[in-house]
Order: structure tokens, then sequence, then C-alpha cells
């Protein structure tokens, strides 16, 4: 009996662990702009396990319209950036004139993503009568979606083998941190360069939806009390659309549109 029971723990035990494991895979922080990944690499600690978003969405390439290079002149990259967030934020605009005509709301058809990209990019929340969309456009950029790899693939695990031996700190201090700070600013020009470029073509569409200041707010908590580090942070640039609408005045009377 003893042996049985002690078989019935640990497989007891296995559970608990596998369901430990998958609540903290749903609950574990996803970055999906420049501000979630800068504050998720401020405190690594409360990132584990790190997960890419582009890894588990991203693997098919975007449509021509909003592909930019990988490699290319800074400004030709920046402008195809642009461009296509010019076009998500115009889709936005719209919405309230395309919405009626869905039956159900379907938004990979309807932003022109496929229906894992709208999983990564695309957060729709319907609060009452209010329907809150968000478009994470820094994902259009190449120079973050490898950021955020790096951030997934090697900074986080080697930053959690880190002090365990002598070699693992020297590993992550002389070549993973600085290997992500570059990584990191890289994507900060990029995402730079493509809002300079929306802003100096007076886009006054990107301009009414642009929620800059929103998404570094939504993860400022994670930044630690530095005046240096929140100054930095402060300043970081993001892409990431906004638009909040009221339903019952886009569907009309009786219509029977509805998103879910």
């Amino acid at each position: 009996m003893s042996v049985l029971n002690t078989a019935h723990c640990s497989l007891l035990t296995v559970h608990c662990l596998l369901f430990t494991a998958y609540c903290l895979l749903l609950t574990a922080p996803l970055p999906h702009s420049l501000p979630a990944l800068a504050s998720l690499i401020a405190q690594p600690e409360k990132s584990w396990p790190c997960h890419s978003v582009v890894a588990q969405c991203l693997n098919r390439p975007f449509v021509p319209a909003y592909r930019a290079p990988e490699h290319s002149d800074k400004r030709i990259i920046a402008r195809r950036i642009a461009e296509g967030v010019g076009i998500l934020a115009e889709r936005l605009r719209r919405l309230p004139a395309a919405y009626p005509h869905w039956h159900r709301f379907d938004p990979a058809a309807y932003f022109d993503l496929r229906p894992e990209q709208v999983e990564a990019m695309v957060r729709i929340e319907a609060l009452g009568a209010t329907l809150d969309v968000t478009i994470y456009a820094d994902l259009l950029s190449p120079a973050f979606r490898r950021a955020e790899r790096f951030w997934a693939r090697e900074f986080c695990p080697a930053y959690f083998v880190a002090g365990q031996k002598d070699v693992f700190d020297a590993h992550f201090w002389q070549r993973i941190l600085p290997a992500m700070q570059r990584r990191l600013s890289e994507a900060r020009e990029e995402i730079s360069l493509a809002g300079e470029t929306l802003f100096g073509q007076g886009d006054v569409t990107f301009l009414s939806v642009s929620a800059a200041s929103d998404e570094r707010a939504s993860h400022q908590h994670r930044i630690p009390d530095d005046e240096t580090l929140i100054i930095l942070y402060r300043d970081l640039p993001t892409l990431t659309l906004r638009r909040s609408y009221d339903i019952l005045e886009m569907i009309g009377p009786g219509t029977h549109n509805h998103h879910r």
C-alpha cells in the first residue's frame, strides 16, 4: 500500500506541476509592443515563463502591404512600416462604416491578416456598448520582431541560469545583455523612424488613433523605481493603435451584427 500511495502522491504532484505550468502559460506576459518588451527586460524575474509572440503567431509572412524588408536602407524599411501602419489606421477609421455589413465580424478578413497574426496583433474588447480595438503595429517592424525573439530564446534562459555558475554569469553579462541592448536599440530606432515618417506626412488618421501614451502607461508598473530608467522608458516610441467605438451607433437599429 505504501508503494501505491507513494505512486499516487507522485502522480498528483505531476498533475499539480502541469496545471501550474499551464496557468503560468496563460498568465505569462507577451511583449506585443516595444514598451511591453522593454518593461519585461527591465524586470526579467517577473517575465517567466518567457514566450515569444513572434515565434508563436508570426511564422508566416504578412501580406505584401504590411511587409517591410528585413535588410535594406533604414529609411526604406521605416517607410514600408509606416505604409503598413497607415493602412491599419485607415481600417480603424473605416470600421464604423464596415461593421454593420458583417453578420459576424471577422478581424482577420477585415484587417487582411492571417488568423494567427490577429492573435498577436489585434485585441478586441467589448465592454457594455463600447468596443475597444487595439492594434500592436510594432510587430510590423522586423527589428522589433528580432529583438522579441532574442528576448524569449536567448535573454530569458540566460538570465535565469546566470548566478548558478561563474561561466553562466559571465556569458549573460558579457554577451547576452549587450546583444539584447543592441537589438532593443535597433528596434527603437526603426520604430522611431517609422513614427517620424507618419508624423512628417501629417497623417491625421494615424494621429487620431495613435495610442503611444496609453501603451507606455499600461506597462510602466514593471519599470524599477529608478529615475533614469523611467525617463528612458517614457521616451520609447511605439506604433500601437487604439480606437473605441459605440457599438449601438455602428450597428444601427434593426441590425443583428455582433462581434462574438
